[in-house]
């Protein structure tokens, strides 16, 4: 696999390279070069002159891995987390930060998983890197190469954590009511900061976020990414992307043609990456650029409905995208006002229109059920859109992507528990939708239960989560986990189920500005006032 890539762009020289940094993907070749946050961070390890980096996967890792001063991981999936276990086990590191001796590694861990709530994962790592890497990775190296001296491994993480972005979770507990809420988050040593704050890049004009090599063995594997638009303005109240990357940022259009064209010597198939890359103030002047180049093949992820007009639909059939997938979460305008959707019905019935004169067979329409506020009524609603539009686009292939809502921390539903009928649900939407000839593609509602507690759960969830890795991981390894849970962890319904209320100490509160957490409070009172 790792022989067959095509690297891009020449890595500098490294003839004194100091450091060495062991930086894993926790799953597969193919799921981890797939990713251009993973890329990303392991081209900015890379530029270092100083550092030695060896990427790891699940079932393949480059040279020196096992000996490293830093090993790092990328976490974009709550439950790679078990990986995680397994490759420091390989590395003889021990899986806890609090076991670790002088001589071992500094484990650092970043993504969306661990920024948006690191506290499960709190004790596996030394380092928690908080916000954009661009930032926080450079910030990172710099303090590790300042602190190499420091033979105490404390002491060393201490002077660690008085860098901005760099949370040291080893230096803050909390107080809980047992097996109950926490009572306060707080800071054990005077010299880390009370409160971290995620970290924002402000990038150049001239900075693009692409693919650095094409890995044949991947989903994308000839395709060259690169990353429109960082965020999204509509911010949509249960959703990470949104709220996790704030403020919306747009690349130049210039600098994003001159980047593609780069790439094309080497291929023509471009994947344009973004929560909503349509919203891009130019984006009718990046497809027009786009459709000069007819040999190029574009993908484009999905796309917002009421962004749609007749050159961006141009633009996906011309450039031979054969699908295109749209959002729209619930086909009831009563529960799209209440999640900020910002999407009216008519616009939706527009996009599907346009997309039809334009020669597109293909729609995936995403929708969720569970989300706070939700109605029997909002599910019938859902199957009467669907309807009206299958009748009036007999032709066209729909299908229908299910998810349940889970529960996000920093976003305004991070106060909302899980429904415990979404699988009925979701049942309801496959059955009323599949005897009118609509695909509908339900996700586990058992897995998404899981995946609520690990992303509003606390450190109490440690000895949970060590036993469930032992024990295979599956199910049935969770059910025994919390049944056999030590006194004063809660139970799976504390972290999942229950609506918390709003004046209670969340774990993720030191990690979230003042003014943030207002926006969220203000936001989650707007949307029960709807509800």
């Amino acid at each position: 696999m790792l022989n067959k890539e095509i690297h891009l762009f020449n890595a500098p020289a490294k003839s004194k390279a100091t450091l060495a940094v062991s930086f894993a993907f926790p799953n597969t070749y193919e799921i981890g070069m797939s990713s251009l946050g993973y890329q990303l961070v392991w081209w900015l390890l890379e530029q270092d002159p100083d550092t030695a980096v060896s990427r790891v996967f699940t079932d393949c890792q480059e040279d020196g891995w096992l000996n490293a001063d830093l090993a790092g991981f990328t976490l974009s999936w709550e439950l790679d987390y078990i990986n995680v276990l397994s490759i420091l086990k390989e590395m003889s590191v021990a899986p806890l930060s609090q076991s670790r001796n002088n001589g071992d590694p500094i484990v650092f861990g970043g993504g969306p998983v661990l920024t948006a709530n690191p506290e499960p994962y709190a004790e596996i790592f030394d380092v928690i890197l908080l916000g954009d890497a661009e930032v926080t990775i450079p910030a990172f190296l710099n303090a590790c190469k300042e602190t190499r001296h420091m033979q105490d491994r404390l002491q060393r993480l201490e002077a660690i954590a008085q860098t901005p972005g760099l949370y040291v979770p080893q230096f803050y507990a909390y107080k809980a009511d047992k097996a109950g809420p926490l009572q306060s988050v707080f800071a054990t040593s005077e010299l880390v900061p009370k409160e971290l704050v995620k970290q924002t890049y402000t990038a150049p004009e001239d900075y693009i976020a692409h693919s650095l090599m094409l890995a044949p063995d991947t989903t994308f594997g000839d395709t060259f990414l690169i990353e429109v638009v960082r965020s999204c303005p509509q911010e949509c109240r249960f959703c990470l992307a949104s709220y996790l990357t704030r403020p919306f940022r747009a690349a130049s259009v210039d600098n994003l043609i001159a980047t593609i064209d780069s790439a094309l010597p080497y291929t023509k198939k471009i994947g344009l990456l973004g929560p909503s890359i349509t919203e891009h103030p130019q984006f009718d002047r990046l497809a027009g650029e786009l459709m000069k180049r007819p040999e190029i093949q574009i993908s484009v992820p999905s796309v917002r409905a009421d962004s749609l007009n007749p050159l961006i639909v141009e633009m996906i059939k011309k450039l031979n995208q054969k699908s295109v997938t749209i959002a729209i979460e619930s086909g009831s305008e009563r529960l799209r006002a209440i999640m900020k959707k910002n999407l009216t019905e008519e616009e939706i019935l527009q996009a599907v229109n346009l997309l039809h004169a334009g020669g597109i067979k293909n729609i995936k329409f995403y929708s969720i059920v569970g989300l706070p506020g939700e109605e029997q009524k909002d599910l019938e609603e859902t199957v009467r859109l669907m309807t009206q539009l299958k009748k009036a686009y007999k032709q066209m292939h729909f299908v229908l992507g299910v998810s349940s809502f889970v529960p996000k921390a920093q976003t305004p539903f991070q106060w909302s528990g899980r429904d415990r009928k979404s699988g009925d649900k979701a049942e309801f939407l496959r059955k009323s939708l599949s005897r009118i000839g609509i695909e509908v593609r339900p996700e586990s509602h058992n897995w998404s239960d899981i995946q609520a507690v690990l992303a509003r759960g606390d450190r109490r969830l440690t000895p949970i989560m060590l036993s469930v890795a032992d024990n295979g991981g599956k199910l049935g390894a969770w059910r025994k986990a919390f049944r056999q849970a030590p006194d004063g962890c809660p139970d799976q319904d504390f972290y999942a189920f229950r609506n918390i209320p709003h004046d209670e100490t969340l774990p993720w509160s030191h990690i979230t500005q003042a003014a943030k957490g207002q926006m969220l409070l203000k936001h989650n009172l707007d949307a029960l006032q709807r509800s």
